[in-house]
């Protein structure tokens, strides 16, 4: 029930915030570069993986709401 409601949470600030969609594509990407780096046995660190994933979405959110009520 929890991740239901996630969903409509994250799919209505998809809608809402442009530039979220392609943060939330990104940080996909890096979650595969990731477990594509830990087939080949190099470790990157949670403290690392997430201060990407956390920047990435932020910068997402950052730059949706920057930009001009205009051209919504």
């Amino acid at each position: 029930m929890a991740l239901r409601s996630l969903y409509t949470v994250v799919a209505k600030a998809i809608e809402d915030l442009k530039y979220l969609r392609p943060a939330v594509a990104a940080v996909l990407v890096f979650v595969g570069l990731k477990m594509l780096a830990e087939y080949y046995h190099y470790e990157i660190s949670t403290e690392v993986s997430l201060s990407v994933v956390v920047t990435l979405l932020g910068a997402g959110v950052f730059f949706s709401l920057r930009k001009p009520k205009s051209s919504r």
